[in-house]
């Protein structure tokens, strides 16, 4: 950048590409660049515009396309390990312009990230009250939380897996380890006060914190009251208590850059302190231990294992639950094509002959413990009692898309009377429905019980619980995601039926479609995974399936 500042945004990235694509950006200058593409997609559609001239004219040069012979030269090892390239012209590709080439590359990636991330502006929080999916949060994401052990969010929660907007974060307790779309890695222990302002700089108000900076992210910043940390690489670690900021530099070397003071530069095994109104550094002769990644997801590992314990003792009682019909589980046996059916009561159902399914990790990570029906053709098949008089359906899915227009969970043979069908649509919607007779005076039409829009993208590739109750002497229909009801509704009196049949059936697919024989009518396989899956002669309560919820997840 020139002394003169400039006039407009506009010139301005133009001068801060300009330098970053020559490799002579400052730190400041990528952080300058990085507001501007975040704030405004005009800037980051000029800026992708620009490296893709840039390309195009260094492809050509490397092709020839500009000159009447080829201008690149073959380097030996030796050459590139100087790292420079020789050309004939002259030309010489510095380290400097791989830095630049590098800093293309992490910019490009974030312009990518963010304009996906304006497109799908729904965030996967959970409020603590409710429980359920907040979709109305506008977000541009900057982080993933990767794994958390015992967080306890400051309103409202954030789930692992969930993408983190800019802005301000509060954790009272426990352990996390996030990842910044730049590539950093954090670890935040404690109760901790932080700030995102974009991937590249972290404010850091209270609490503390370990960073891992890989080479693409060098440059990374904390800020804090005390100054400002500068990574030049790779690790380091952070406490903040008020205006005094201690720090360890664990791998590398660090800057600690204050107001009208020069720049002092930290080792590997340093640790000092620093004071908001000292000039001076002083020497911490305990050094700032933060837990880390690794420590992370040890601990998530443990308390994973501690919760599928729990979750083998309490699914023995619900096994001995009279109302349980089937409880389908894949035994890890690679030379299975079953799931067995681990019920214990008198009405039984079969084992699942599994078809075209591929085996996958179940919901607690075990490879070859469950299967994944996105393959074309893939189900299970059941055989059911014929006669039920209520039904309860509960499921783990770890769905990928909903890419058909009905994605089966447990559809029935054909669709006779008193046959449930039990799937998710396209948009989001849960469906489930008992073929009822025609009565005269009424509709022709089914009468489907349609749950609110419950998928979000954000939500694929993770496990979530699924479940469906049918009192018939009641009158209602109840649609639950994770042990929380989401919709209930009235089953009109022309839709009610003696008793529900059920017979053979499929999990994730449809065996016998009716009314319509174009693909996308009939094509119901679930582009996803199914764990456990039960089904009750007889109609949960909603204490039931939040209890049976809380018992079986995995939990954060």
């Amino acid at each position: 950048m020139t002394e003169q500042q400039s006039d407009t945004p506009e010139n301005e990235l133009e001068e801060l590409a300009t330098s970053a694509l020559d490799g002579r950006a400052s730190t400041r200058d990528v952080q300058k660049l990085e507001t501007l593409l975040i704030d405004s997609e005009k800037h980051r559609r000029t800026y992708l515009d620009r490296v893709g001239f840039e390309d195009s004219l260094e492809r050509a040069i490397r092709a020839g396309s500009l000159g009447s012979s080829p201008i690149v030269e073959a380097a030996e090892d030796d050459q590139l390990a100087d790292g420079h390239r020789t050309i004939r012209s002259g030309r010489r590709v510095s380290g400097r312009m791989l830095q630049a080439a590098l800093f293309s590359t992490v910019l490009i990636a974030l312009v990518c990230v963010v304009l996906s991330s304006r497109r799908s502006s729904d965030q996967k929080y959970l409020t603590p009250e409710s429980g359920l999916l907040v979709t109305d949060v506008p977000v541009v994401g900057v982080a993933v939380v990767v794994s958390q052990a015992d967080v306890l969010w400051d309103s409202p929660i954030v789930l692992s897996g969930a993408v983190l907007p800019r802005g301000k974060h509060h954790v009272q307790s426990g352990v996390m380890h996030l990842e910044l779309f730049s590539g950093v890695q954090l670890v935040i222990e404690g109760e901790t006060e932080f700030t995102i302002d974009s991937p590249m700089a972290v404010k850091l108000n209270k609490g503390t914190v370990r960073a891992y900076v890989p080479d693409a992210a060098h440059g990374f910043q904390v800020v804090t009251a005390a100054g400002e940390i500068i990574d030049y690489g790779t690790e380091f670690s952070v406490h903040v208590d008020g205006g005094i900021t201690d720090f360890t530099v664990l791998e590398g070397e660090i800057g600690l850059l204050r107001a009208e003071e020069p720049e002092l530069r930290f080792s590997q095994g340093e640790s000092l302190r620093v004071r908001q109104a000292v000039v001076q550094p002083e020497k911490l002769e305990v050094p700032v231990r933060v837990a880390s990644s690794f420590a992370v997801a040890r601990a998530v590992q443990d308390k994973i294992s501690s919760r599928e314990e729990a979750w083998g003792v309490a699914l023995q009682e619900w096994l001995r639950d009279d109302r349980l019909v089937a409880c389908y589980r894949c035994s890890g046996n690679s030379q299975s094509r079953t799931l067995d059916n681990l019920a214990r009561g008198t009405s039984q159902a079969s084992t699942a002959a599994v078809v075209g399914a591929a085996v996958c990790a179940n919901r607690w990570g075990h490879a070859g413990q469950a299967y994944d029906y996105t393959r074309y053709g893939s189900r299970a098949r059941v055989a059911m009692p014929d006669e039920m008089d209520n039904l309860s359906m509960v499921c783990w899915v770890r769905i990928n898309s909903l890419s058909n227009l009905f994605n089966s969970l447990f559809l029935t043979d054909g669709h006779d009377e008193g046959k449930p069908h039990w799937q998710i649509q396209k948009d989001g919607r849960i469906f489930f429905s008992v073929k009822h007779p025609h009565r005269k005076g009424t509709s022709w039409r089914q009468t489907v019980f349609y749950s609110p829009d419950i998928w979000r993208d954000e939500m694929s590739g993770e496990w979530n619980m699924l479940a469906v109750t049918y009192d018939r002497r009641r009158g209602e229909v109840a649609h639950y995601l994770n042990g929380k009801q989401v919709s209930m509704e009235a089953i009109p009196e022309h839709a009610t039926v003696p008793l529900v049949h059920i017979g053979s059936a499929s999990i994730a697919n449809w065996a016998d479609p009716m009314y319509r024989t174009d693909e996308e009518f009939t094509c119901r396989n679930l582009n996803g995974a199914i764990d456990e899956f039960l089904i009750f002669d007889g109609a949960l309560t909603a204490n039931d399936v939040a209890r049976l919820y809380a018992e079986s997840s995995v939990g954060e």
